[in-house]
């Protein structure tokens, strides 16, 4: 699959800025309509939770997810993104223009017993996206 250069520039700048914003983000990538991670970044010193099948399949499920919900686009609207929470991490999913989605895994760990992280800003990820995108 060939993917425009400038695409690729812009998964790069959106994994960047992303990752830079706030330190409860794990993991992020950028797929295309068929699950394939085309682009991704970790951060250094975090240890994967899942194994790297583990993710593609957890993506490929995402991305079928997103498949689903845009069956209600004429009556709903389009989807914005989607939040998935898990004791320790969450999974954020957001369809990007082009028929590509951003998948962002974030830190959930309690702070204190009984407590749990807090969701990374949708309100930044979302003005990053449009930054991103309105960049030509």
């Amino acid at each position: 699959m060939n993917i425009p250069p400038r695409n690729m520039e812009k998964f790069e700048k959106l994994l960047n800025m992303i990752m830079k914003f706030d330190k409860v983000v794990r993991y992020a990538a950028v797929c295309n309509n068929d699950g394939k991670i085309l682009w991704q970044s970790q951060r250094e010193g975090v240890e994967n939770i899942l194994s790297a099948d583990e993710t593609k399949n957890t993506v490929k499920r995402a991305v079928s997810s997103w498949k689903s919900r845009n069956e209600l686009t004429d009556k709903v609207g389009r989807g914005m993104y989607a939040v998935a929470a898990y004791e320790k991490i969450k999974r954020i999913t957001v369809p990007l223009n082009n028929n590509y989605m951003l998948f962002v895994s974030t830190d959930n760990r309690p702070k204190k017993k009984g407590e749990y992280g807090q969701t990374a800003g949708m309100g930044k990820i979302m003005s990053i996206v449009d930054f991103v995108n309105s960049n030509k």
